[in-house]
């Protein structure tokens, strides 16, 4: 067995993105994930938040998923829908992504 410098629990979105951030900085990462193969059964997050926008921008890859999903200018907290076209960053709305099955 080989030897990592970090074994990261879940290849969820918070897993993921923290290996990537600790291999970008020349980290030995690992994940480890408690399903038997790489296919997700049902749906998963249906949308992305203005501040995970801007880290993808920080990366370099939020234009992939603009290309990919709908822009959304509200946001909701319980059953309130909140209007976030004011909010001080250059992704001031929310995305929706739809999930492609083949």
């Amino acid at each position: 067995m080989r030897e990592h410098a970090v074994v990261i629990s879940g290849a969820g979105p918070t897993g993921l993105m923290l290996a990537g951030e600790l291999a970008l900085a020349g980290v030995d990462v690992a994940i480890v994930e408690r399903r038997p193969d790489q296919g997700l059964a049902g749906t998963r997050a249906g949308g992305l938040s203005a501040r995970t926008l801007e880290v993808l921008d920080q990366r370099g890859i939020v234009d992939r998923f603009l290309a990919e999903g709908q822009v959304a200018q509200v946001t909701g907290f319980a059953v309130t829908r909140l209007d976030i076209s004011d909010f001080p960053t250059r992704h001031n709305y929310g995305l929706a992504l739809r999930q492609k099955h083949i």
